[in-house]
């Protein structure tokens, strides 16, 4: 089964049985800020980071550039970081349009 999300600036993602295929400027941002938000979520859980620095990277590198806020590198700044991460991805796909075609 393929299924093709289209986002609101004309960005595509197509999933297919053997990965993704991401395409623009929104569909690429998208997948950044997952990365952060898994980054975070992970740390917050664990103590562990993904990479070295990755929670504080993917807080500087993705997060801050699209809010325009600066967080504290503390746990309740990096709580703050995630939740407003979650928000810019259900803002990206809340307009999406999603095409499912079933392969026969």
């Amino acid at each position: 089964m393929n299924t093709e999300v289209i986002y609101t600036d004309g960005s595509m993602s197509e999933f297919v049985d053997g990965g993704s295929i991401h395409d623009g400027p929104l569909a690429i941002e998208r997948l950044r800020l997952i990365t952060a938000k898994h980054a975070l979520s992970v740390y917050l859980r664990t103590g562990r980071q993904l990479t070295a620095n990755g929670a504080h990277m993917a807080v500087k590198n993705v997060i801050e550039p699209l809010t325009g806020k600066t967080y504290k590198r503390s746990r309740k700044g990096k709580e703050e970081a995630l939740a407003d991460c979650e928000a810019l991805l259900a803002a990206i796909e809340s307009g999406a349009v999603v095409y499912v075609e079933e392969d026969e």
